[in-house]
């Protein structure tokens, strides 16, 4: 029997009248990942900043090596060996990548007792070279990809002597090769003897690293399975308290019907993308897929004025049009849900009856009155159709879970009645039940006209739901592919530069 490096004793958790952790139990063991499962307000997170000090339980108890200890502080919890790494970044732009590695805990000088930086950078380096990081210690951390960033937190962690690593959705903005390279580092910090908590939505992950899985609902611990016994359905049994059903299907033929969108002759100032030509149909789902860093999400900041393009012609139901800003393309009814949901897509501090009415206040108001009463409205009508949980118009939206937080950008949205809408990454952090409601959602919204770009690393989600797929390499539509000729192999095949 491996020793229990971590325990949770019946611990609970409640916000106002909303218990979000009850009665949980979970024990961590040396040499061991550990799978924490559930939907986007399941509790997750409440659990996790529990353990790692940024929260307080209401009750229960943590035991770390078989002794109970109150962690009041994430620093309190470092010195017991519970390291943390952060769904969303905790990366300081400004800095260089060794002072963002080593903030806190800087080496100084023997004999001068100032930050001895080329030490910094030469122990930070050989972190990065265990990670087969593709940057170096001194490059300044706002240059590096969300990828690279995500590394950086990992080195972070690896800089910490601990027992216990928290990795809260470590993989959803990693590559495939990075993810293997991850995997790799946890298994060799499970051979040491590490205990390795493990957050991730994507369940071959789970089956590939894990060796159990605790299963959250609604607060509540349900089950710890066997990661190398457990099945799928099981699996969304417990997570979901319904059957298991496969990815739905889209069926429906588009490419017939008329063309709504044209672009010709894009490109960027910066040379990321160049001379991309495609045409977007009503009702149809187009799916836009490549490699982390193929350019398709430049591509399509630029078509909705986030960024500059060099050059390009757009034409909307026949006109030609002319965006320079994300506010001509709202008047044109064309949204945008942006990969990086927290400082892009919503106003975190700002309740969600205003993140919510926030693009559709010309709507909502009366005469030039705008009333708490229609925006209230409005919000209780989107949160209860996507389900958001908990369903608290005026909860603060940075305090809901991702997936809440990403179903309340989408709300914002379908309030505005978009005619097309660009979604970026729009299941990225969402659990598999959430991700079934957005995928029905998508088809439904399709089916009633609206027309839908889809930017997805998640092959499974673009092979199922896109009419077309056009796959991105460096900066350049390299292929289209029909939704029945699509297969994982093609589309990979020309995302890797294929002929």
């Amino acid at each position: 029997m491996q020793n229990v490096l971590l325990e949770i004793d019946h611990i609970s958790k409640s916000f106002s009248q909303n218990t979000v952790l009850d009665q949980v139990s979970m024990q961590v063991r040396a040499g061991e990942i550990h799978a924490l499962l559930g939907e986007n307000g399941a509790g997750k997170s409440t659990l996790l900043n529990i353990i790692s000090g940024s929260l307080a339980m209401d009750q229960g108890r943590l035991l770390v090596n078989g002794e109970e200890k109150s962690i009041l502080t994430p620093l309190q919890a470092k010195q017991l060996g519970i390291v943390k790494v952060h769904q969303e970044l905790q990366i300081i732009p400004e800095l260089t990548v060794a002072e963002n590695i080593f903030l806190g805990n800087e080496i100084l000088h023997p004999l001068t007792k100032v930050v001895w930086y080329k030490k910094m950078y030469e122990e930070a380096d050989k972190i990065l070279a265990g990670l087969n990081a593709d940057f170096n210690a001194k490059a300044i951390a706002k240059t590096l990809s969300t990828a690279q960033k995500q590394l950086v937190e990992i080195a972070k962690a690896l800089l910490a002597k601990f027992s216990v690593l928290i990795l809260d959705e470590p993989t959803s903005s990693l590559t495939t090769k990075e993810i293997t390279k991850l995997f790799s580092i946890m298994n060799t910090l499970k051979a040491e003897g590490k205990g390795i908590i493990f957050v991730s939505h994507r369940l071959e992950e789970i089956f590939e690293i894990c060796d159990r899985v605790t299963v959250l609902r609604d607060g509540k611990a349900i089950k710890v399975f066997d990661a190398k016994t457990v099945t799928r359905a099981e699996l969304v049994q417990a997570m979901t308290g319904r059957e298991f059903s496969k990815m739905i299907q889209n069926t429906t033929a588009a490419s017939d019907r008329e063309t709504i969108l044209s672009v010709r002759g894009l490109s960027s100032p910066n040379g990321k993308f160049s001379d991309i030509n495609f045409d977007l149909h009503k009702g149809e789902i187009l799916g836009f897929s490549g490699l982390v860093g193929s350019g398709r999400t430049e591509i399509m900041r630029a078509l909705y004025g986030a960024d500059p393009k060099k050059s390009g012609v757009i034409t909307l139901n026949g006109k030609k049009i002319t965006i320079r800003s994300p506010r001509d393309s709202i008047r044109y009814k064309i949204a945008f849900i942006p990969e990086d949901r927290k400082s892009q897509g919503m106003i975190g501090i700002l309740q969600n009856m205003n993140n919510i009415g926030i693009t559709s206040y010309h709507q909502l108001r009366t005469g030039k009155l705008l009333f708490d009463k229609k925006i209230r409205e409005n919000a209780k009508l989107y949160m209860e159709k996507l389900k958001v949980h908990p369903n608290d118009i005026h909860m603060m939206t940075n305090r809901l879970s991702g997936g809440n937080q990403q179903k309340v950008v989408l709300a914002k949205w379908l309030s505005a009645h978009a005619d097309i809408l660009i979604m970026d990454e729009p299941t990225r952090g969402i659990d598999v039940g959430a991700k079934d409601e957005i995928y029905h959602l998508m088809l439904e919204m399709a089916e009633r006209g609206v027309s839908i770009i889809m930017i997805s690393s998640e092959l499974p989600e673009v092979l199922s739901l896109s009419n077309r797929i056009l796959v991105v390499h460096e900066g350049k539509i390299c292929a289209e592919i029909m939704h029945n000729e699509a297969t994982e192999e093609k589309v990979l095949h020309y995302a890797m530069g294929g002929n």
